[in-house]
Parts: structure tokens; sequence; C-alpha cells
């Protein structure tokens, strides 16, 4: 009695696991982030041709692989079927990638064309896992971006689609300014950001009076930094108080 009583509570409990597992889950996300690019959340227009048509929804730019786009098969000539998906950009840009995740990996072309509508290049598509695929040479002054499915006996499922800008490229140091940091025989800690003309007038001040001529001390003009209501602000250093001066170029 007691085993049976076991087993069928063993059974529910396999029972509800199950349910679980096999309930859709309609806030799962893409296993590869395709967001970061021109096409993110945009709404594309789908036509037989990459002008005109009618404006779809954000199945294919959503960075959700659950959701998709159906592109006709294609059919050539003026009356052909809509087998072209496409974005028109507010302004020309530079595209140095994309991503591309559909049901197939054959017969499929992307175009990207220039304002005036001309080819800037197009190229056949292989690879459609959703790896980010590096043009050979960047591709600028793009307007448009286009997938076509050139299959003339099968449709073409678009699960997620997007193009890439080039990474900003970080902000180079000028080279010409450092921060200089004097300690006082008192062991206070003075810091100051100036150019390298005024560090290196401060070490041939300190150079010149350790050789036994020159000033007694040394003004560093403090610029801008704590101004407050003065028209300048200037620290004047002693010669005989300062243990070590640190500079840190930038």
């Amino acid at each position: 009695m007691k085993t049976t009583f076991f087993k069928k509570i063993v059974l529910m409990i396999g029972a509800f696991i199950l349910a679980l597992s096999v309930v859709p889950n309609a806030s799962v996300k893409a296993a590869v982030d395709y967001s970061g690019g021109l096409l993110d959340g945009k709404q594309l227009y789908n036509s037989g041709g990459f002008t005109g048509g009618s404006l779809i929804g954000t199945e294919a730019t959503d960075n959700n692989e659950n959701t998709s786009f159906l592109v006709d098969k294609s059919t050539p000539g003026p009356t052909g079927t809509l087998d072209h998906i496409y974005y028109d950009f507010d302004s020309p840009q530079t595209v140095v990638s994309y991503r591309l995740k559909a049901d197939k990996s054959t017969n499929i072309v992307i175009e990207l064309l220039d304002s005036q509508g001309n080819y800037v290049t197009y190229f056949q598509v292989s690879t459609t896992d959703g790896s980010l695929v590096t043009l050979p040479v960047p591709a600028d002054g793009v307007s448009k971006i286009s997938l076509v499915n050139t299959n003339a006996n099968s449709t073409l499922k678009v699960f997620e689609f997007n193009a890439y800008t080039p990474e900003p490229q970080p902000e180079q140091p000028s080279g010409n300014r450092a921060i200089m940091v004097v300690t006082m025989t008192t062991g206070l800690e003075k810091e100051f950001d100036l150019s390298m003309q005024e560090v290196n007038s401060f070490i041939d001040w300190y150079e010149t009076k350790q050789a036994g001529s020159g000033k007694a001390s040394y003004a560093i003009d403090k610029h801008d930094n704590n101004k407050g209501p003065f028209k300048s602000r200037k620290d004047y250093i002693l010669f005989d108080r300062v243990l070590t001066f640190e500079v840190s170029e930038y």
C-alpha cells in the first residue's frame, strides 16, 4: 500500500516537471546577442525590390530568435513576389559587419545601396547561424540595406538580421600634459594638472636651485582649479620644503 502511494507521488512529480519543461517561455531572448546594430528594433519594408512595399513588424530585428518573418520565394519581373526586406537609414552609414539567423544558408543576397539607389556593394550570404560576419572592405555611404531571397522554389524564414558600424576608437591622449605630484617635507602632497611646458619649467627651476642659484620659491599657476572669485591662483613652492615630486604624462 505504501509502495503504491509512493509510486503515485513520484509519477505526479515527474509529470509536473515534464509539463514545466514544455511550456514555452515568451520572454526568452536570442542565444546570440544581435543588439547594438543599425537595425535594432526597426520595422523593415517587404517588397518585390528595394523600393515600395509595405511596412512590417520587428520580427526580424527584435533580438528574439523565437520570432521570425517569412520572405517569399523569388519570382523575377515587375510583378514578382515579395522576396525583399529592406530598411532606409536616416543618414548614410558605414557598414562593416552583419549577423543573420535564417532557416537556410543558400540563395540569399545582401544589397547595400547609396542615396541614389546605386550599389555600394552586394554579396551572397552563406553564414546564417547568427555569427558575426565582417565585410572584406567597409562599405561607406550606405543609405539602404536589403536582404533578398533568390530561391525560386522556397521561402526564407528570417529570425534575426542586423548590420553594424565600426566600433568607436578611444580618444588618444594628447601627450603634452601631465599630473605632477609634489610631496612636501611635512608629508603633504600637492597635485597639479599642468602642460609639459609648465612641468619642464618647474624641473628647470628645481635643478637650478639645487645647483646653488635661482629663486627660493616657485609659483605654480593653478589655472581654473578651484579658482572661486579670484582672477588667478598660484601655489608657491619653497625649495627647501620639497621632498620629492612625481610627473605622470598623459
